[in-house]
């Protein structure tokens, strides 16, 4: 065995006392209804090890168990240091490289495609660098293969470099291989390890293979090196383009310690998440902390939503005691608002315990403005697994104070952190040769080793680098880079890749604009939160969504995109020119008075009051959506929107308007006004004044929801005194249920006590990072709440991360018009108007342009030179019925049933007395609409039918949003709201009624 290789393989046991995140993707299965996990049945990992860096790659299959197709949710908690650089998923059994696509963009093109059945993969970031692949189809008993590799530098440990991969779980693998490749470490080192590595010198590489069988991988893998003390030097070219790395051990750092401090500020968060902080190492550190200055006075200070009064306290002789035990009594609920963190005055220092990920308020929490009020050091503490420590760092660094995670750091470091200054960079200086674009940059608080990276323009160069103290240099160190040809693609592009993640950690320690760091990450190819790895099938896929494909599909792509490059104008007037003629044909609906001479109501068919149903018209978009007509077509009035021209849409669209009967006389109106109920064979008679809107009382009656749940009666049934004390119990047990936050929620506003119930519906926020279906809920329930700044915040995030849907503008809008921000609400709703969506949100842009003209007519003072003039007017109804819900690839209906006992919807969308039902959603999120210009005296009852869901996620119970308006765009309109909770396709419960 050769024994000049650089490090030493050491294979952990599972050690509960190691804290971090198992690197093996998990698959998150919630509410799915006899549905087994995906089991990983091969496993392949290849660590790359270039001066600091490492590389890991692991390729991964994964069997399906069940007996349907399902789309796979993998998650891959990395942890603080790691960034993804590869994504690839198998297409026809040969693995495909991932593009980087702005997130938007490649969710829009993965959900588009899943729909059509063929092979998509998505890689997405969300907060605390978690990252989520979605695999579509895994085939039924069947499996699929991905490969995932990220990048990330040596930590260290006990005085060496350290390498950790964290297994944390034992996984029986029919396949296990593990490769190692460790470039330019030429210490001597004996080698020991469990699974027998052999290793052989290839060039200035040593490298080792094992290959297992029905193997039980129970360990972690861990790579021990020892300590290099010479700088590692290493640079790479390709054309006129040279990048250069460099690793800098620094002997015993010189520490130099801060003055005692009199007084401190603790900040502790007591969100819910904060609940799997480590408190056992938070509290150790605070207690060696005291032990240390011994005399100190203490403001504690606690916040989730909101911040706590200050609460004072004496540390004497190192005793903390008081300050612990209320420390340890804390309750932890609901989201986090950075804007809630008070910073007492008159503190020496300031400690920070939290996770960093701010996911509430009633404004956006901008960390650099916090900075520049912050005259004293901020000291962070995390414990916690998945935190943001990049804005975390930037904290600490730009105030002066020292950053600290208890995941990684050992207590006496992390003492000797708090008790002495940071050391930092001070800069750089080219003493000889051009470099430029040198990251980290000033400021970077430094440990044992320092990495950075640069591109190097010259032949030679000579650079020296500063470290210290603010404005006292202590170690200077001055190295040498020469451009070499001797590194081959693979080094150029491990380089080039770690330049460019340099960058992007310096522009997120800055608090930069997420788009322009988005930007850098789609040239290089690095996934950041903007930005998305997808994986798809065909080139005419990649042309589609204009996503450059991976290099062996490029030629075909850029031979193609030369031939068919469209006139964006063109296709923005035809898609305008067709919104037009909808709202035309929706005009002529409203300028025909009903009920129309001759004509009768459609009475509902027995079957279908038994909750038989007609057979729906599935096909609908391709072959051109027709209304049914009502009474005998030799009478009916169509009014035809020809969309055949439009190129902006997959498919062309008819969109018929029918009208039943010839549009009346005067005369024939007024002797119709006379017939009597017999003559009209059992048809009322109405009265033109009684549907004038001024005149006709009305009102809105909602039916009283109300979920059968066990915790709900607990609730109901607990002494109303401690109903918060009873809702902390039940939250123990039901407190990964996004429904118990909502109907806990719903019981505390019901009881007066909003302040409650908005700190319960925040912990939505908690429970998925980015996921886009709780946030609409807690949208809409801070919405009922009349929380409303708090409500377009929210919904800010959800059009942040689903920009591709018409909905996440429309509820944005809807929410800055109940804020009355008018003017910014129809800005944002024409966006809906004005853009060309996907067939399958059908018709969104004419109910959207309802509620703008609804805004215009109610609201003085709208600026309205951007919107199309021919889209303005004023057509006032005495009923609107709007449904939305928050379940992408789901069919909810609305039905209205009029006076006269006739039904309106999907089937029948246009009623005797005028009533129209919108196209029907059977893809999307709604919304279905529908209006009734004058409505006569009696009821009309509101239900609602879950009529099927082709999700191939695990499912949530849908939630349903369903707004009530009578005499909509006049100055006597009243509005109602509720929100109610579908579990099972075909179930029907009315949600309200009108009463004029």
């Amino acid at each position: 065995m050769k024994k000049f290789l650089s490090f030493l393989i050491l294979f952990y046991s599972l050690n509960p006392l190691i804290a971090q995140k198992t690197i093996i993707p998990q698959v998150k299965v919630v509410n799915e209804h006899n549905a087994n996990p995906m089991i990983l049945q091969e496993l392949s990992i290849d660590i790359l090890v270039m001066g600091q860096t490492a590389v890991t790659t692991m390729e991964m299959s994964f069997y399906n168990p069940n007996s349907r197709v399902m789309e796979g949710e993998f998650e891959f908690p990395l942890s603080d240091g790691q960034q993804v650089s590869r994504f690839a998923l198998d297409i026809n059994g040969k693995l495909r490289e991932g593009a980087v696509v702005d997130k938007a963009l490649g969710r829009k093109a993965f959900e588009d495609i899943v729909r059509r059945g063929v092979d998509p993969g998505l890689l997405e970031k969300t907060e605390g660098n978690n990252f989520r692949a979605r695999v579509y189809p895994m085939p039924r008993r069947g499996s699929r293969r991905i490969l995932i590799a990220f990048e990330q530098e040596l930590s260290q440990k006990d005085g060496q470099d350290f390498f950790f991969l964290p297994i944390a779980t034992a996984m029986k693998l029919k396949k296990f291989r593990i490769h190692t490749e460790v470039v330019s470490r030429f210490v001597k080192a004996n080698i020991q390890n469990s699974l027998q590595l052999d290793f052989t010198q290839s060039r200035n590489s040593y490298i080792s293979e094992v290959e297992k069988t029905n193997y039980t991988l129970d360990k972690n893998i861990a790579l021990t090196f020892p300590k290099i003390d010479k700088p590692q030097l290493i640079s790479a070219s390709k054309g006129d383009k040279s990048y250069l790395y460099g690793n800098i051990a620094l002997e015993k750092l010189p520490l130099r310690a801060k003055e005692a401090p009199k007084n401190i500020g603790i900040l502790w968060d007591i969100s819910s998440s904060s609940e799997k902080r480590d408190f056992a190492k938070e509290y150790a550190l605070l207690d060696a902390y005291f032990k240390e200055v011994k005399n100190v006075k203490v403001t504690l200070t606690t916040f989730h939503i909101r911040t706590s009064k200050p609460i004072f306290f004496e540390v004497k002789d190192g005793n903390w005691q008081e300050l612990k035990h209320c420390l340890e009594n804390q309750t932890y609920d609901g989201a986090t608002d950075g804007n809630a963190m008070i910073f007492p005055h008159g503190a020496d220092e300031y400690f920070l315990f939290s996770d960093g990920i701010f996911n509430f308020g009633k404004e956006e929490f901008k960390i650099n403005n916090l900075v520049k009020n912050l005259h004293t050091p901020v000291n962070i503490i995390t414990s916690q697994l998945v935190a943001n420590m990049d804005k975390l760092q930037y904290l600490a660094g730009t105030t002066g104070g020292s950053f600290i995670n208890l995941n990684t750091q050992e207590p006496t470091k992390a003492l000797k952190s708090l008790r002495y200054q940071s050391f930092q960079l001070l800069g750089y200086e080219v003493k000889q040769g051009k470099i430029t674009h040198l990251y980290p940059e000033k400021g970077t608080l430094i440990e044992e080793n320092f990495t950075f990276s640069g591109e190097l323009l010259s032949q030679d160069a000579t650079l020296l680098i500063s470290f210290g103290y603010p404005n006292k240099t202590i170690i200077q160190k001055e190295v040498i880079f020469s451009k070499t040809s001797e590194a081959n693609i693979h080094e150029f592009s491990l380089l080039r890749h770690i330049w460019a993640e340099k960058k992007i950690s310096q522009l997120q320690r800055e608090g930069s604009n997420t788009k322009k760091i988005d930007a850098v990450g789609r040239e290089y190819g690095i996934v950041t939160e903007g930005n998305s790895l997808i994986v798809l099938e065909t080139v005419e896929d990649y042309l589609r969504y204009q996503i450059t494909p991976p290099e062996e599909l490029q030629k075909e792509y850029y031979h193609h995109v030369n031939k068919e490059k469209q006139d964006k104008e063109k296709a923005k007037k035809e898609h305008l020119d067709y919104i037009v003629r909808l709202s035309e044909a929706q005009s002529k609906w409203w300028n025909t008075d009903f009920p129309i001479v001759g004509t009768k109501p459609e009475k509902s068919k027995k079957e279908e009051q038994d909750g038989m149903q007609i057979v729906r018209e599935e096909h609908a978009v391709a072959a051109g959506v027709q209304a049914r007509a009502v009474a005998s077509q030799s009478n009916a009035l169509v009014i035809r929107a020809d969309r055949s021209s439009v190129s902006s849409n997959n498919d062309a669209q008819l969109a018929d308007v029918v009208v039943t009967g010839h549009r009346a006389s005067k005369k024939e109106r007024r002797q119709a006004n006379k017939i009597t109920q017999a003559n009209m064979s059992g048809v009322i008679t109405y009265s033109e004044e009684e549907n004038t809107s001024n005149t006709n009382p009305s009102k809105i009656i909602l039916s009283n929801y109300n979920p059968d749940t066990p915790y709900l009666k607990v609730m109901e049934y607990a002494d109303p005194a401690k109903a918060i004390e009873t809702y902390y119990k039940l939250k123990k047990e039901y407190g990964q249920t996004p429904s118990f936050y909502v109907d806990v929620a719903d019981y505390f506003f019901k009881k007066g006590d909003t302040e409650q119930a908005v700190l319960v519906v925040s912990n939505l926020a908690e429970l998925g990072l980015e996921d886009a279906q709780l946030l609409r809920i807690l949208g809409y329930k801070l919405s009922n709440y009349k929380a409303n700044q708090e409500s377009i915040e929210v919904f800010r995030k959800v059009l942040s991360i689903r920009e591709e849907e018409p909905q996440a503008y429309r509820d944005l809008g809807l929410a800055l018009a109940q804020d009355k921000q008018y003017q910014q609400a129809v800005e944002t709703l024409y966006k809906v108007v004005s853009h060309p969506w996907d067939s399958r949100f059908r018709e969104v842009q004419l109910i959207v342009m309802n509620e703008i003209n609804n805004i215009v007519n109610t609201q003085k003072g709208i600026r309205t030179s951007f919107i199309d003039k021919r889209l303005l007017k004023k057509e006032p109804v005495d009923i609107r019925v709007v449904l939305t819900w928050d379940t992408d690839n789901s069919d909810m209906d609305l039905w209205v049933t009029d006076p006269e006992e006739e039904k309106c919807f999907y089937g029948h969308r246009r009623t005797f007395l005028g009533g129209t039902m919108s196209q029907d959603i059977t893809q999307g999120y709604g919304p279905e609409e529908f209006m009734l210009k004058k409505a006569p005296k009696g009821n009309y009852k509101i239900e609602v039918n879950y009529y099927g869901n082709r999700s191939q996620k695990q499912l949530f119970p849908v939630s349903l949003r369903i707004t009530f308006f009578t005499h909509y765009g006049t100055s006597q309109e009243k509005k109602q709201e509720t929100t109610v909770r579908l579990s099972n396709k075909r179930e029907v419960i009315e949600v309200g009624s009108f009463e004029f």
